[in-house]
């Protein structure tokens, strides 16, 4: 079988689609996994043995160059695509592969171009993607996300970790403050003080950031009273690699945290306008909402204009349930 993955963006959604590419080569022994998406989430999937091929879409290409990618696609020969991503460039592509099953989610306008369409219902977003696997009859109980280190990003992950880490400091807990969305962002001056927190547990927060996240990076930072560290400038794989290197990580409803499961270091997510169903379904992860009554909205623009969500969740409230978790789950001991 010839199987055509489709997941174009966003970084963490790419994460959370590689538990399906293992799910197919064990239920289809010789089955052949190609993997369509969007740079950069290509580098967290490279030397992945289960995916055989990483083909790229640009997403400001013009139309005919869709087209162009699409009989690339027909090339090929697939038996079966199938479409996480359900937007309409995607559609046309899953269409022009010309392959016999393609199996998406249901949506208005676009149920032509598949064969079959699924539910989208379900509690972990795994478990959702999950359902694509379901006209094919194929079922599993695997929903752990997966990224595949080379022995020498360990090794630079280890380096780091020596030289980040403060004197006196037990632990090292990676810290993503950021977020596109300002639904999804706990405030920078909060965890600047959970950084002080963090601290005075003999723990070393490290800050990490991405392309145009040096600012947010730096408020937490001096919120923190340089207490907090800033990570150094790195690729996709080499953050993954410094999570991986890390005790714990702690942040927004962003693709670090679930790169932090698939690399298998415990997380702590601080929730606004997301819900529960994109914490992995392990002891080792969990997450805290301030439980408003509009919580989760899903919105990316906040219906009160408070953000009272995330605002109103303390850096002490926070901190608390840090410390209860750590201990009673982790069997850390806390000041």
């Amino acid at each position: 079988m010839r199987a055509l993955v489709i997941q174009l963006r966003q970084i963490g959604d790419v994460v959370l689609t590689t538990p399906v590419p293992r799910i197919l080569k064990e239920a289809r022994p010789g089955c052949r996994v190609t993997f369509l998406t969007e740079r950069p989430s290509d580098q967290l999937l490279e030397g992945n043995p289960h995916i055989d091929e990483i083909l790229l879409n640009d997403r400001r290409a013009p139309w005919w160059r869709t087209l162009r990618l699409g009989l690339a696609l027909r090339r090929r020969r697939f038996d079966v695509v199938l479409d996480f991503m359900g937007n309409p460039r995607s559609a046309i592509l899953a269409f022009l592969s010309g392959a016999g099953t393609r199996v998406s989610y249901r949506a208005p306008g676009r149920g032509v171009l598949y064969t079959h369409r699924v539910s989208g219902a379900g509690n972990y977003a795994v478990e959702i993607k999950k359902n694509l696997l379901e006209p094919l009859g194929i079922r599993s109980e695997w929903d752990r996300p997966e990224i595949f280190l080379t022995p020498e990003e360990q090794e630079w992950a280890r380096s780091e970790r020596r030289r980040l880490i403060r004197e006196g400091s037990d632990r090292l807990v990676t810290v993503d403050p950021s977020h596109r969305r300002v639904t999804r962002r706990w405030p920078s001056e909060h965890y600047g003080r959970l950084c002080v927190w963090m601290a005075e547990q003999g723990w070393t927060p490290v800050v990490l950031w991405g392309p145009g996240e040096e600012g947010v990076a730096r408020a937490v930072v001096e919120a923190s009273g340089a207490r907090a560290v800033p990570a150094p400038a790195t690729t996709l794989r080499q953050m993954a690699a410094l999570i991986g290197a890390a005790d714990l990580h702690v942040g927004n409803c962003s693709a670090p945290r679930h790169i932090a499961v698939a690399v298998g270091t415990p997380s702590f997510t601080i929730l606004g306008s997301t819900s529960v169903g994109w914490t992995h379904p392990a002891p080792e992860h969990t997450q805290l909402a301030l439980g408003l009554d509009c919580q989760p909205c899903n919105r990316n623009r906040c219906s009160r204009d408070d953000l009272a969500c995330l605002r109103g969740l303390t850096p002490e409230r926070v901190a608390g349930a840090i410390g209860e978790w750590v201990t009673g789950t982790l069997g850390w001991r806390t000041a």
